[in-house]
């Protein structure tokens, strides 16, 4: 099995209803020794997905766009500044080997899916993996297997979708 080194992560920023799935993923990832990529918005980041890697030993890297004031971020997380929210999502997503979209609104999903196409989409070699705990991804699930899989045939190379998160790391640490 391939390790995973490096993962773009995208998540709620702030509070959320996903705290504990957030918890157990940022511990999943500094266990696996894998550099941990994430944005902020509207200079908010994913403090329990952060705090979490880093409590476990964990690397963190939150990319933002502007804000009026620098991140409130733990000390040894490194932050970089791009000009734009999109061009902080498509940092991450170059660091990473794979993407990863935890349960979380629809601006997350959106900022997920416009990085992932802005670097080349299928053509840029990064899977996608999907949290699919509470049903979160399930229209997407639906959407894979009767509309892009019919158009391109096995797409398991591209997305993989799981009910938890370290069947979800096993499954795309075995496509990098």
């Amino acid at each position: 099995m391939a390790k995973l080194s490096a993962v773009a992560v995208f998540a709620d920023t702030g509070v959320t209803a996903h705290q504990a799935l957030y918890r157990q993923a940022g511990a999943t990832i500094a266990r696996n020794s894998a550099h941990l990529h994430c944005i902020a918005r509207n200079g908010q980041w994913p403090r329990t997905l952060v705090e979490s890697a880093l409590a476990s030993g964990g690397r963190v890297t939150v990319a933002t766009g502007p804000v009026a004031r620098r991140l409130d971020v733990p000390q040894g997380v490194e932050i970089i500044a791009e000009e734009t929210e999109a061009a902080a999502a498509a940092r991450i997503v170059q660091a990473g080997q794979a993407l990863i979209g935890l349960p979380g609104g629809i601006d997350t999903v959106a900022a997920l899916y416009s990085a992932w196409v802005a670097a080349g989409g299928a053509q840029s070699e990064r899977p996608v993996g999907l949290l699919n705990q509470g049903r979160a991804y399930e229209v997407v699930k639906g959407f894979a297997a009767d509309v892009a899989g019919v158009g391109r045939g096995n797409i398991d190379s591209l997305i993989q979708i799981s009910e938890t998160f370290d069947d979800l790391w096993n499954r795309l640490a075995r496509l990098t």
